[in-house]
């Protein structure tokens, strides 16, 4: 399986609780193998699969949870 790593700002993290509830939803989807996400610096960390998931995948997952993401430089 090819895995890629991104990392995203996420915006609206505010206690360790956020970071579960975007960790959950991120790890439901297909093709998803590691997921970090911390509420301190905002950044969520995903490896998966680009052939079972995209970024905007991974995005979507998060907006639904209720938070903001985007590409981290």
């Amino acid at each position: 399986m090819p895995e890629a790593t991104v990392r995203l700002n996420t915006l609206g993290l505010h206690c360790p609780s956020c970071s579960m509830l975007v960790r959950m939803q991120l790890e439901d989807i297909p093709g998803v193998a590691e997921v970090k996400s911390d509420h301190v610096s905002g950044i969520t960390e995903v490896t998966f699969d680009p052939d079972q998931a995209s970024v905007d995948d991974l995005i979507g997952a998060i907006v639904a949870a209720g938070y903001g993401a985007e590409l981290a430089e």
